[in-house]
């Protein structure tokens, strides 16, 4: 029985001057029996800051499932004690080694978990101030007056090649390696350092993290028509369901976080 998608929203907002909403969907997909990505979203309670967090596991037994489980619960709670402290990028960069050394710990106590890890990609906002960042291959768009483009950059070995000019673009989509990550968190292979972006996030400008269950099966002009829905809350439900609608071969999660005044 596999588990259902579930849903989170949240908003931050400051009367009159600013509100961001956020949406996350996370779902099995059509194919997985159960679910190793996981999300998380918090909105600003006073901390001064907001977050979105997307991680897609991998390893045996359930081990993807707990590795994006520590991932979360580690990051969101090194932000939470340590955010103010230090600048942001330095912030967020201990907060990946500490989440890769937390999976890895838990894979030493546990033999059928030895290699689990996942990816990740996160957002910390403060205010209209944005600082993207990632391990692997689960990515950051923004959609603003309906283009779309891409934030991250994939952490694959695929992705190398075509930086190095050795591949194109068209030959990295159908690479019989594409799915091979370069860094991720955990896994033995002390490479979760990430790639850290600051952005701003303008009115009306949509932010969506994902899973490569939906990047990989989505077109990009689908995604962007998908992030523009009415509501932040139809927009993750809609593009969950159109990754499912092609085929769903993997697990599935979108964020969606606009700005909205």
């Amino acid at each position: 029985m596999s588990a259902a998608m579930y849903k989170l929203f949240k908003r931050t907002h400051t009367p009159g001057t600013f509100e961001v909403q956020m949406a996350g969907a996370c779902d099995p997909g059509r194919a997985r029996d159960h679910n190793e990505d996981a999300i998380a979203i918090q909105e600003d309670d006073g901390r001064g800051y907001y977050l979105a967090i997307v991680c897609d596991g991998m390893g045996g037994h359930n081990a993807g499932e707990v590795a994006s489980a520590i991932a979360i619960q580690a990051i969101s709670g090194y932000i939470a004690e340590n955010f103010g402290e230090i600048p942001n990028e330095i912030l967020l960069e201990a907060a990946f080694a500490v989440a890769s050394e937390a999976i890895d710990a838990q894979a030493e106590q546990n033999p059928d978990a030895r290699g689990m890890g996942c990816t990740c990609v996160m957002v910390l906002g403060v205010h209209d101030r944005l600082w993207v960042a990632w391990a692997g291959d689960s990515r950051c768009y923004m959609v603003h007056e309906g283009e779309l483009s891409q934030v991250s950059i994939d952490h694959t070995v695929v992705q190398e090649l075509v930086d190095q000019k050795l591949i194109t673009p068209e030959q990295a989509a159908i690479h019989p390696y594409r799915g091979r990550i370069s860094r991720c968190l955990g896994h033995g292979k002390n490479k979760g350092n990430p790639t850290i972006v600051e952005a701003t996030i303008d009115r009306e400008a949509n932010i969506m993290l994902c899973s490569d269950g939906l990047s990989d099966v989505l077109e990009d002009e689908d995604i962007a028509a998908l992030i523009g829905q009415r509501d932040v809350r139809s927009s993750a439900r809609r593009l969950i369901e159109a990754a499912n609608g092609a085929g769903g071969p993997d697990n599935i999660s979108a964020i969606v976080m606009r700005r909205v005044v």
